[in-house]
């Protein structure tokens, strides 16, 4: 369950940007908040519009 190496990579990343400069790591927070929304935005449009044109 836990064998991404990478993902834990890039969490550990974000956990020592967090810890050396508080700004950093709330840039990271708002970044991936960010990046999320327009994922599932992107995810909304996709399954609404092929609805629409059935």
């Amino acid at each position: 369950m836990y064998n991404t190496p990478p993902v834990g990579g890039v969490a550990a990343g974000f956990g020592g940007a967090a810890a050396a400069s508080p700004w950093l790591g709330l840039q990271a927070v708002w970044l991936g908040l960010a990046i999320f929304t327009l994922i599932s935005a992107a995810v909304a449009v996709k399954r609404i519009l092929p609805a629409r044109k059935g």
